[in-house]
């Protein structure tokens, strides 16, 4: 006797003892579930007729014998059985649930002998046995009715097949998205505390090798589990083996084998066991240490940027303060020179703070976009540390610091880079030593040139860094913590704009400090280059700021008081104002301007159509046309150049410009080279 021969006898010695409750349980589905027709006393003595044949067979074909024979006999007595249905009335949909009823029935009886077997080796070929054996009898019972009845129960049973291969095939698609997603699926019995894990990426996950099987609830508990969350995951599991809630929680574990770290989420519910006696856990864990990483990261940076902007409102409110008591003070009227002169350096000097806060936004902006462009020329270093010093020396003496310069190379160190980026750079680490350096506190600057590299190194002996704040002090929105020692606030993005620009000129920018009150260092390096041929130098002519004839001039700004202080400041000339494009244009035909400063954002007409009309009915003399808005972006200056302005300056544009601009106009008339202004002049 073969292996399937002995398991079928052993399954058909279970159906004879249990038959007298399987007829049971067969007689009570079918009154429970016969709708169409009531059930009485004729349709259970059919029942109780036909069941001593067919489960007859059954067991016949379960026990080993020849299918082809048993088969035949079975499917006589289903068409018997289905003959005397027919006579009594029974409709198709009766005549088959009553068989499959008796089909679901052995399948229970069946079940429950494998609950309780040694091994459910052999489980499947007896289902499918028994499959079989019904599919064929119901088939052969359906043969007796009509083609219409007949296609009917084909239907069904078609319907009960691809139901079947719909659910293997369901299952197999969830544990393929199970295994592409990277979740484990594990079962979890805690009366027992057994486990069974569904797949690899359980020991994946966990670390646990495989051969050694499964790790238990409790063993992955007491592993893997860390102790901070032990206590809210069990927490979690006693209540959903009372409530239909499912379960749903992210933990740490401690993998098996290396002792890692990771960050694991476990979601599942708990269900009935096939017996129904016990609920077991049946769920899915997944790695999603990277994702709460990421989380932790973008919270990181949202809080970042919400200390940015309350920052950026602090900084932008200051200046206000002391440039309207200035406006309040200018209401007396007996003012003395010294006063005056007092007022004009502080609104100036507040101002220009505005300003400064603003270009750093549009750096921030246009290095964040890949918008910035560098203006590259060879120049000595030295010019740059030169100019920041010039830009700092006030804030620095007002402080009591000394600034010192050591290590200036000869010959000069020459660069290639954008001189005013350079500065501006240089220029905000100077600033910063400035603030987080107490009163009375020493700066240097070291100059060095070797190995092909020019570093310019800024040390300080202000109130230091953390180390470990270093590596995230070029980060954008970080700021030092508060010392509590009088620094001055900043917007945060300094630093990172300033390593931003040295990176565009292929080179580095590093920060070090031994500890709190122990000072800071931070080294620019850049690439050295060869000494540049002689050759004329840009910038001013000489004399070119001097007083110029008088010039006809328009200022069209529908901001009044901008256009109207310009025009008092340009007294000397023959000055028109217009607060729109209309108004411009009618000027224009009258007054023939010589140069006309344009806003761009004007209430009826866009700033370059003016200048494309200016230019159109200006026959005789074509003005020279100076763009003066706070669009700075460069598609900005590009679609000024194509609207035939001369030059674009960024408000605020500084007096000494304009008046610059005016002296060209008179010995360069209609020069059109274009000035590019409006650089930031430095980081804060």
């Amino acid at each position: 006797m073969n292996e399937g021969t002995r398991v079928g006898a052993q399954v058909v010695d279970h159906l004879v003892r249990h038959r007298a409750l399987l007829t049971r349980r067969w007689l009570r589905a079918v009154s429970q579930y016969m709708r169409i027709r009531p059930f009485n006393r004729e349709a259970a003595a059919g029942l109780i007729n036909q069941l001593p044949s067919l489960f007859a067979e059954l067991c016949s074909v379960l026990a080993g014998d020849p299918p082809e024979i048993v088969s035949k006999r079975a499917l006589d007595d289903a068409r018997a059985h289905a003959s005397v249905r027919w006579r009594q009335g029974f409709a198709l949909d009766e005549l088959f649930l009553e068989l499959d009823l008796l089909q679901r029935c052995i399948k229970i009886s069946v079940r429950e002998y494998f609950v309780d077997a040694p091994s459910r080796e052999g489980q499947t070929e007896i289902y499918e046995c028994i499959e079989a054996f019904f599919g064929d009898a119901i088939r052969g019972a359906v043969a007796q009715f009509s083609a219409q009845q007949d296609r009917r129960v084909n239907d069904a049973l078609n319907d009960r097949d691809h139901a079947l291969a719909s659910q293997r095939r369901s299952e197999e698609r969830l544990r393929m998205a199970a295994e592409a997603a990277g979740l484990g699926i594990f079962e979890w019995d805690p009366s027992t505390g057994a486990a069974v894990w569904e797949n690899e990426r359980m020991f994946e996950i966990t670390g646990q090798p495989r051969e050694r099987g499964a790790l238990s609830a409790t063993a992955f508990f007491a592993t893997a589990i860390l102790a901070e969350d032990m206590a809210r995951l069990q927490t979690l599991l006693d209540a959903g083996r009372t409530s239909p809630a499912d379960v749903h929680v992210v933990v740490g574990i401690r993998k098996v084998q290396s002792g890692a770290h990771c960050i694991v989420e476990i979601s599942g519910r708990f269900m009935d066991e096939a017996t129904g006696l016990r609920r077991v856990l049946v769920g899915t864990m997944a790695d999603v240490t990277s994702r709460v990483r990421a989380e932790d990261a973008l919270r990181e940076a949202d809080r970042r940027k919400d200390a940015f902007l309350a920052t950026l409102a602090h900084e932008l409110r200051n200046p206000l303060a002391p440039i309207l008591n200035a406006a309040h003070l200018l209401h007396r009227r007996e003012l003395s020179a010294q006063q005056l002169a007092w007022i004009q350096g502080m609104v100036e000097r507040h101002a220009n703070h505005l300003a400064h806060l603003i270009d750093d936004l549009l750096d921030l902006s246009r290095i964040s976009t890949g918008k910035i462009r560098l203006r590259k020329e060879i120049f000595d270093v030295r010019t740059a540390i030169e100019r920041a010093i010039e830009m700092n020396a006030p804030a620095a003496a007002e402080r009591g610091h000394r600034l010192e310069v050591t290590g200036m190379p000869e010959p000069p160190a020459f660069v290639r880079g954008d001189l005013t980026r350079i500065t501006q750079v240089l220029s905000n680490l100077l600033d910063n030593a400035n603030k987080y350096t107490r009163e009375g506190g020493h700066i240097q600057i070291d100059v060095r040139s070797a190995n092909g590299q020019v570093c310019v190194a800024v040390t300080d002996d202000g109130i230091g860094m953390d180390p470990a704040t270093i590596p995230t002090l070029f980060e954008m929105f970080e700021q030092a913590p508060e010392s509590g020692r009088g620094a001055r606030s900043g917007l945060g993005i300094g630093l990172s704009v300033a390593r931003s620009l040295i990176a565009m000129h292929g080179g580095t920018i590093e920060a070090c400090s031994e500890g709190p009150d122990k000072g800071s260092c931070f080294t620019i390096s850049l690439p050295a280059c060869d000494t540049p041929a002689d050759g004329p130098g840009e910038g001013w002519p000489p004399g070119e700021a001097s007083v110029p004839s008088p010039r006809r001039l328009l200022i069209v700004d529908d901001n009044h008081d901008a256009a109207t202080s310009l025009a008092q400041i340009l007294d000397s000339h023959d000055v028109r104002v217009a607060g729109t494009a209309a108004q411009a244009l009618a000027l224009a035909r009258d007054f023939q301007p010589e140069m006309v400063f344009l806003d761009l954002g004007l209430p009826d007409m866009s700033g370059l159509e003016v200048a494309a009309r200016l230019l159109a009915q200006s026959i005789a003399h074509r003005p020279v046309l100076v763009a003066l808005t706070g669009y700075g972006q460069p598609e900005d200056r590009e679609q000024t150049r194509a609207a035939g302005f001369d030059h674009h300056l960024v408000k605020p544009a500084s007096v000494e410009e304009i008046l610059r601009l005016i002296a060209r106009s008179g010995k360069q008339d209609g020069d059109a080279t274009g000035l590019d202004t409006g650089m930031p002049r430095g980081l804060h």
